[in-house]
C-alpha cells in the first residue's frame, strides 16, 4: 500500500521530554452522537452535527521497560494519578505530521515478567478535558 506509516516511528512525549522505549499501543477517541429526535422526523434518528458527548481519548501500550527518567515519571504518574500534557505523533512524509495532544492521567499499569523474555509496561494513557488533534498535511 502507497503512503503507508509504520507504528515503529511513533513518538510519545509529556511535559517533560520524550518517552523512551520500544512498544506498541492502540489509540482510540471515544465520543456518542448527541441525539435530538423528535415525531417531526418520523422514526428516524437524529443526532446534532458537529457535536458528540463524553468525547476522550485513551492511548493503552506496551514497552519494553526499561530505566530512562522520563520512562519512570509515566511509572511514577500511573501510580500516583498524576496528569501530565501527553502528545502521540505519528509522522507522516508531509509538512506537518499527525499528532494528538492533551491532559492525560496515566492509570491501569501492569507488568509482565516472562522468564527468560524482557519486562514488559502495559499503561493505560486517560484524557481529561479537550483534545487538540493535528491532522497530517501534505
Amino acid at each position: 500500500m502507497a503512503n503507508e506509516v509504520n507504528g515503529t516511528v511513533c513518538v510519545i512525549t509529556n511535559g517533560s521530554g520524550t518517552i523512551v522505549g520500544q512498544g506498541s499501543g492502540t489509540l482510540a477517541l471515544a465520543g456518542t452522537p448527541i441525539v435530538i429526535s423528535n415525531k417531526s422526523n418520523g422514526d428516524n434518528v437524529t443526532v446534532i452535527d458537529g457535536s458528540l458527548a463524553g468525547q476522550q481519548l485513551t492511548y493503552a501500550c506496551e514497552f519494553v521497560y526499561n530505566t530512562d527518567t522520563q520512562f519512570q515519571k509515566v511509572n511514577n504518574d500511573a501510580i500516583t494519578g498524576t496528569m501530565d500534557t501527553y502528545t502521540i505523533t505519528i509522522p507522516t512524509a508531509g509538512t506537518t505530521d499527525e499528532s494528538y495532544s492533551a491532559l492525560m492521567q496515566p492509570g491501569a499499569i501492569s507488568l509482565a515478567m516472562p522468564h527468560g523474555e524482557s519486562v514488559k509496561s502495559s499503561v493505560t494513557f486517560s484524557s481529561s478535558g479537550a483534545i487538540t488533534h493535528t491532522p497530517f498535511a501534505a
